[in-house]
């Protein structure tokens, strides 16, 4: 018995056809429960404080650190880019809301310093 995944061993177009919409049914589920949340919450996002390069830097490096465990996964195989993944996506995100938590103190230090308790 071979070990994969449905959509790969599934006999016949329509089978394949009928798994592949389920696959995408099924991962499209997520971003879309997320955006009925944030419209029934009505949700306002505004941009992180900070400085045009803080902001790219901020959003940009945990997109950089996917993209290097893509590539890899691509170039070592699934463990390696496992590892790398846990690694580079744990770190980013650390150091993500590192950066995030410090420029927001930043921020009530400033609203301090100018007497607003915003």
């Amino acid at each position: 018995m071979a070990v994969g995944p449905l959509l790969y061993k599934a006999d016949g177009a329509a089978w394949k056809l009928t798994l592949l919409v389920a696959t995408i049914a099924a991962l499209s589920t997520f971003p879309v429960m997320c955006a009925v949340r944030v419209l029934r919450m009505q949700v306002r996002p505004s941009p992180p404080r900070g400085t045009t390069r803080q902001r790219t830097l901020l959003e940009g490096l945990p997109v950089v650190a996917y993209g290097v465990a893509a590539l890899t996964f691509l170039a070592f195989g699934v463990s390696v880019g496992a590892i790398a993944l846990g690694i580079l996506g744990g770190g980013s995100l650390w150091w993500r809301e590192t950066r995030k938590n410090a420029l927001r103190s930043e921020m009530v230090a400033t609203l301090k310093a100018l007497g607003r308790t915003e």
